[in-house]
């Protein structure tokens, strides 16, 4: 591009008011100027540098503008942000976002772009060739067949854990007080389908609950009940804030989350199921050193606390 077309983009980007003028028959070197509009900069170029840059680029020799014009170049075009992909759980969300920002404040230059969804929806997603560079299961087995694959950079730490819950509308219609009032006559529950770490949770639940109390048939006589098998533990909460089941199984984050349109039904703590969310930087990961900064990150004070406040509890 000419030298004069350089300068025109230089004016648009500090808004400048005056253009040089060269004759016809001065030589312009050709320079570069990338195809995207420069953003204006009026409101941040001072009046005594807009000044000063008019009068430079209008009285300066050719090749004194020229060098000016790559100069002036690289402050008008922005300097990429790099992206760092975070694949997490979706029972995730809240607390991620705001580590995520925190970490952005703390790296200005960063750019977190969030993955959120069920871990066997992720772990397909990878597996598939998706760019990642951090995963954030709710259960080891995702991770753990990655890692068997040959797709981690590393073996998986574990960043926060979480508790399993029975969950019913606020006013908890169905009056149900445990586990044992799942089997009765007309109960609607939802649950996440057995690949999703809450759906494996929540069997392993039922299946210590009968364990405990005798029942071998307990958990098919639950699963009777069963209107819907959702693909990650958000949508279970969903459905039972509109109150289109009377029960389900959600982590206790999620009925944190919920803002009181959910409640706990305690259950006894010999069948009570805790969830580890283990996070690892990915093999084929674009920006592995940043996602070993935030993964470093997860684990210090700053984001143990955030993740506590969302009703996580600490690593195992």
């Amino acid at each position: 591009m000419s030298l004069t077309s350089a300068v025109r983009f230089i004016r648009r980007c500090f808004s400048l008011e005056s253009l040089p003028k060269w004759p016809a028959s001065t030589a312009r070197p050709a320079i570069r100027v990338p195809d995207s509009q420069a953003n204006p900069r009026s409101d941040k170029t001072p009046p005594r540098l807009k000044s000063f840059l008019e009068k430079t680029l209008t009285r300066a020799n050719p090749p004194l503008q020229a060098l000016l014009a790559l100069l002036l170049l690289t402050a008008c075009i922005p300097t990429p942000t790099p992206d760092l992909h975070v694949f997490a759980a979706a029972s995730l969300r809240e607390a991620l976002t705001e580590t995520a920002d925190a970490f952005q404040r703390a790296n200005p230059n960063v750019q977190v772009v969030s993955n959120l969804a069920g871990s066997q929806v992720l772990r397909l997603q990878i597996e598939s060739g998706a760019r990642a560079d951090l995963f954030i299961s709710a259960n080891p087995h995702h991770l753990n067949a990655l890692q068997h694959a040959g797709l981690l950079a590393a073996p998986p730490t574990v960043v926060a854990t979480n508790q399993l819950v029975l969950a019913v509308p606020a006013a908890n219609p169905a009056g149900i007080t445990g586990l044992q009032d799942l089997t009765q006559p007309s109960r609607r529950l939802v649950m996440a389908a057995q690949s999703v770490p809450a759906g494996a949770y929540a069997r392993q639940m039922l299946a210590l609950h009968a364990a405990a109390t005798g029942q071998p048939g307990f958990a098919d006589a639950v699963l009777q009940h069963v209107i819907s098998f959702e693909t990650n533990v958000r949508q279970v909460a969903a459905k039972l804030e509109l109150g289109e089941a009377d029960a389900g199984f959600v982590y206790r984050t999620d009925v944190l989350a919920s803002n009181g349109r959910l409640q706990v039904i305690e259950a006894p703590p010999r069948i009570q199921v805790t969830a580890s969310y283990p996070a690892a930087v990915l093999r084929d990961a674009p920006n592995p050193e940043l996602a070993r900064r935030f993964l470093a990150y997860l684990n210090s004070p700053e984001a143990q606390a955030i993740l506590t406040r969302h009703g996580f509890g600490p690593p195992a």
